[in-house]
């Protein structure tokens, strides 16, 4: 074997090891600080309690902040500077998010229920924890990964208390989303940009009631440009590397697709237009780059097909299921994307949305992602990373206008107001991208160099601490208002969800400790009700 073969399989274990030591600290951090928000005592149903349990997650962010940048600083003066700014990109990326689950728990202070008690989805994972427990079938179309996991969490921790094992889970995921939204990005960027895309992404598009639907999203676009590029480089690869890339591919996309499709639905169209223009491009460099790119493609799509081809077969013959269901998104102009509201508009329902914009109708802030996509596509449109959010975006608007244009005629909506996350987050990851190339181009290094996976230099220490420092006030502000959004309220908005988990007597019996007057729905009334 070459030596130029042998260089990545010697680096790769040293990789592993780091990226396993980055995930460590930002998870360590997310959960600590979760755990350590828990003790905000304060009354979440009343205004001046939620001010309070807000004030609190800032004090206990700014301290934790402050001591992570102390050690950053330390380590970097004293032992390894880029091993430093991994592990304090990481950190931040798990205190952000960490402050998001922290604030979520304050919602959910005295109840041992999720965001929306035992109604809507979060009612039907309860049903079916108890259908896999007594080995009843449970919905063939909703993917299975994490009912299961659910199903497990509960006979470990919550034996006969799903509601309980989905609030604690529930919050252990979003704590989780920064950490794992910053390594699917260390596969293409380095840690700054990392953290900048990855993880301000997180806040406009995870839900708190479902963040086990966003994080496939926030992980699968930079997933799939990472396995566009692997499909460039394999002219390079091993036989034997070749195949075991393909086949890791293969297992990663199966488990994001067995967590939840959706995504995987919406994104189909432009994924499969980036493929094909790469496979044209590989094709006009000649026979050999072509073979070996559909050798490694071929090998993906048979792994995928083993671990999850029951379940695709499963989905695709329910394509046709019709969705009648239409809310205050349906009504909502469908070129908008910007800030959706689901089916719980709260204020809004009544207020002119989306709020007139500055120019022609159109905001300051979709303005600048409008620039941030030409940037993107003017510096950059030869890599993988900018083809997949641009034609992906492109295929769910495409999706998306479809539907809404025969929304009339069929009375159906088929879900298409979903796209709003897929496209405010291309838009987002085509913005930073921007920004990266133009920094690139300021700093006079190739972007090409994200191809090949190489990382530029570590940046000064003023700058790297300029840079954490920014971001760091942007989560405090972000994951505040987040958090804010779902604080305990009765008025159709999404604090709704915390209010009927506040108002629902308890599994075991009793009402919330924060009930108004101490009165809450009974539980076999709530179950009704569903």
């Amino acid at each position: 074997m070459s030596v130029q073969a042998d260089g990545p399989r010697i680096r790769l274990p040293r990789r592993l090891c780091l990226a396993g030591v980055e995930l460590g600290a930002g998870a360590v951090v997310a959960l600590g600080f979760t755990k350590l928000c828990m003790s905000i005592d304060v009354n979440p149903m009343q205004r001046v309690g939620q001010v309070s349990g807000l004030a609190g997650l800032q004090l206990r962010f700014i301290a934790v902040f402050v001591v992570l940048a102390l050690l950053w600083w330390a380590f970097s003066r004293r032992l390894s500077r880029p091993l430093a700014l991994r592990l304090a990109c990481c950190s931040l990326a798990g205190l952000a998010t960490g402050l998001y689950a922290g604030g979520v728990a304050v919602t959910l202070r005295g109840t041992a229920l999720p965001p929306n008690g035992v109604l809507g989805d979060a009612g039907q994972l309860q049903l079916w924890v108890a259908d896999i427990q007594n080995g009843r079938p449970i919905s063939g179309v909703y993917p299975p990964l994490f009912p299961h996991l659910l199903t497990w969490w509960t006979e470990i921790f919550h034996p006969d208390r799903p509601g309980a094992a989905l609030k604690v889970l529930g919050l252990v995921l979003i704590a989780l989303t920064g950490p794992a939204a910053y390594l699917a990005w260390r596969m293409l960027l380095p840690p700054l940009w990392s953290l900048g895309i990855g993880v301000v992404s997180v806040f406009p598009i995870v839900h708190a009631a479902k963040p086990y639907v966003d994080i496939v999203l926030i992980m699968l676009i930079p997933v799939l440009a990472k396995f566009m590029a692997g499909l460039l480089g394999a002219r390079a690869m091993s036989t034997r590397t070749l195949l075991l890339t393909g086949a890791g591919y293969g297992l990663g996309l199966s488990a994001l697709f067995l967590w939840y499709s959706g995504w995987f639905v919406w994104s189909a169209p432009g994924a499969l237009a980036a493929l094909a223009l790469l496979l044209f491009r590989l094709g006009k460099e000649g026979r050999t780059p072509l073979l070996r790119a559909a050798a490694m493609l071929g090998t993906t799509a048979a792994v995928f097909l083993a671990v999850s081809g029951s379940y695709l077969v499963r989905l695709l013959g329910m394509a046709g299921t019709p969705d009648t269901y239409m809310y205050f998104d349906t009504f909502v102009d469908p070129a908008y994307f910007a800030m959706w509201q689901g089916d719980q508009p709260g204020q809004f329902a009544t207020a002119v949305w989306p709020l007139p914009g500055e120019l022609g109708g159109v905001g300051v802030f979709a303005l600048l992602l409008v620039a941030g996509l030409g940037v993107a596509l003017w510096l950059g449109p030869t890599l993988p990373v900018v083809q997949v959010a641009g034609l992906c975006m492109l295929g769910a608007f495409g999706l998306r206008y479809w539907f809404a244009s025969h929304m009339e005629r069929d009375q159906l909506v088929q879900l298409y107001p979903r796209t709003s996350a897929e496209l405010l987050y291309c838009a987002i990851v085509l913005c930073g991208m921007a920004g990266y190339l133009v920094s690139q181009k300021l700093t006079g290094r190739s972007p090409l160099a994200l191809i090949g996976g190489r990382k530029g230099p570590v940046p000064a220490l003023r700058t790297s601490g300029a840079v954490l420092c920014a971001l760091a006030f942007f989560f405090s502000m972000a994951g505040s208002a987040t958090v804010d959004r779902f604080m305990p309220r009765q008025d159709g908005s999404w604090g709704t969800l915390t209010w009927v988990a506040q108002t629902t007597e308890q599994p075991g019996g009793g009402c919330p400790r924060y009930a108004p007057e101490g009165k809450c729905t009974p539980l076999r009334e709530a179950w009704a009700r569903r």
